[in-house]
């Protein structure tokens, strides 16, 4: 009878430790990464181009850190005149959103861009010859992102400004494009 009592006793002693161990959320070690299939060899496929489809890319990220509550993303261009150009601004995004669809229209709030001033992607379109480098940049945030009840059109300036308290980690994906 005491053998029993034993085993019943060490039984739920297992099972008690394999069901705490299913539930218990491991902290988070990897670094934060970007990516997109959209991109081969630091190379920004035409098809997410004025000169393709004009599509988003798509987007995946992973490690995000403990704590993240949101996600923040933005695409934009520096050229040698210096001024900013911004292609792509989403934010609002929840954490349990690790990924953007090609040709995102949905998921997440979406700023401007200084192309054509839309809330929506626009696609890249430099002029001149060579290569041009582009950054998308994503953010992992310890809380959304709150922004000021008197902006109209939220800028990629307005929630830079917006996530600086509350960034935990950020990823970014340098990519070229040439045009033909």
């Amino acid at each position: 009878m005491k053998k029993i009592q034993f085993l019943i006793a060490f039984c739920s002693i297992l099972l008690i430790n394999c069901a705490k161990e299913e539930v218990e959320t491991p902290t988070n070690t990897g670094v934060f990464t970007l990516e997109s299939s959209g991109v081969v060899n630091g190379v920004l496929d035409k098809k997410y181009t004025c000169d393709g489809q004009s599509f988003a890319p798509p987007l995946a990220w992973k490690n995000a850190p403990t704590g993240t509550k949101s996600f923040a993303v933005i695409m934009h261009h520096i050229p040698p005149t210096g001024d900013k150009h911004v292609y792509y601004v989403v934010y609002k995004l929840p954490s349990t959103v690790t990924s953007l669809p090609e040709n995102n229209t949905s998921i997440g709030s979406f700023g401007v861009n200084t192309v054509n001033g839309k809330n929506s992607y626009t696609p890249p379109c430099s002029q001149g010859p060579g290569a041009k480098i582009y950054i998308i940049t994503a953010y992992a945030l310890s809380a959304e992102p709150v922004i000021p009840a008197t902006a109209t059109k939220v800028t990629m300036d307005i929630v830079l400004d917006a996530i600086k308290s509350t960034t935990l980690a950020k990823s970014e994906l340098s990519v070229s494009y040439t045009r033909p």
